[in-house]
C-alpha cells in the first residue's frame, strides 16, 4: 500500500509541475496598432510610413488609416511617433482600418 502512495503522489506532482510550466511557457504576443503617417498609397502589408500612436488617430475617408503588426522581438513603443522597425515585424491580415491618419 505504501508504494501505491508514493506513486499516487509522484503522479499527482508530476502532473502539477506539467499543468504549472504549460501556463508560465506561453509565449506572449507583441502585437501593435501602427498607423500609415507617411506614405497613404502604399501597400498596407509594406512596413515603410508606418508609426505608433497611442491614441485612436483614424479619421473616415482614405483607404490605409492603421493595421496591427507583430513586432516580433524589436523593442515595444515607448512614445507616439515611433516608427515601425522595418525588419523583424509581422503584417497582421485582415486588420487594416480604413480612413486616413489625423
Amino acid at each position: 500500500m505504501n508504494k501505491i502512495k508514493k506513486a499516487a503522489f509522484g503522479v499527482l506532482i508530476a502532473g502539477l509541475a506539467f499543468g504549472f510550466s504549460a501556463f508560465t511557457t506561453i509565449k506572449k504576443r507583441s502585437v501593435y496598432h501602427y498607423y500609415q503617417v507617411d506614405n497613404p498609397y502604399a501597400t498596407p502589408s509594406s512596413p515603410v510610413g508606418y508609426a505608433y500612436f497611442s491614441g485612436d488617430r483614424c479619421e473616415p475617408g482614405g483607404t490605409v488609416c492603421s493595421s496591427q503588426w507583430d513586432i516580433g522581438s524589436n523593442t515595444p513603443p515607448a512614445t507616439d511617433g515611433v516608427p515601425l522597425p522595418l525588419s523583424g515585424v509581422t503584417f497582421q491580415s485582415s486588420s487594416v482600418i480604413s480612413g486616413h491618419f489625423e
